[in-house]
């Protein structure tokens, strides 16, 4: 490959000036937007309110992680964050083992997908945990009859929907949760 020399102009089409919105493109407001990570920590503050040292946070992508990060006295406990976690991984590797559409696949996870007895085994357990997951929150919902604990476990851990009004009921799911995986 040859260098250029100071005189040689580089190939292709000439680079517009200007600003540039965060895809790349020129802005045509001529306002420059800055990077696509800022816009979003700026969207992120506003409707989350939570400081700036917060913002950063990965779990501040969920709706359980937002109130975990608020903390133990407005939101959730960290026992009670990871068992919302560890459902929604035994949720996912049960909607593999049934082979439902729709659901995230995880080599890690999953032995291969040829019919072995590993394999086999491998569905009827986590068919079981999963089960027996189900039988602990409807323990739970027996016990508050109150709260709809299958609501919060649909709208606010699987659906990930900001609902304040259902946080008591989502803190009994995950209580449960918690006893259930002995977290």
């Amino acid at each position: 490959m040859k260098a250029r020399t100071k005189g040689q102009k580089r190939r292709g089409r000439p680079r517009k000036a200007g600003p540039r919105e965060p895809s790349g493109r020129i802005s045509r407001s001529g306002i420059d937007h800055g990077p696509a990570d800022i816009v979003a920590l700026d969207a992120r503050r506003r409707m989350l309110g939570l400081p700036e040292s917060k913002l950063r946070d990965q779990r501040a992508g969920s709706y359980i992680g937002y109130l975990n990060i608020l903390g133990k006295s407005d939101g959730l406990s960290d026992d009670q964050y990871k068992a919302a976690q560890e459902y929604l991984a035994l949720r996912n590797a049960y909607l593999r083992a049934i082979k439902a559409p729709g659901r995230l696949i995880d080599d890690e996870a999953m032995p291969s997908p040829e019919i072995t007895k590993e394999y086999e085994e491998w569905v009827q357990a986590t068919k079981e945990a999963y089960e027996n997951c189900r039988r602990a929150i409807q323990e739970a919902q027996n016990e508050h009859r109150c709260e709809n604990l299958w609501a919060a476990l649909d709208l606010i851990i699987i659906r990930d929907e900001r609902l304040p009004h259902m946080i008591g009921a989502t803190r009994i799911l995950c209580n449960a949760l918690a006893r259930f995986f002995r977290i």
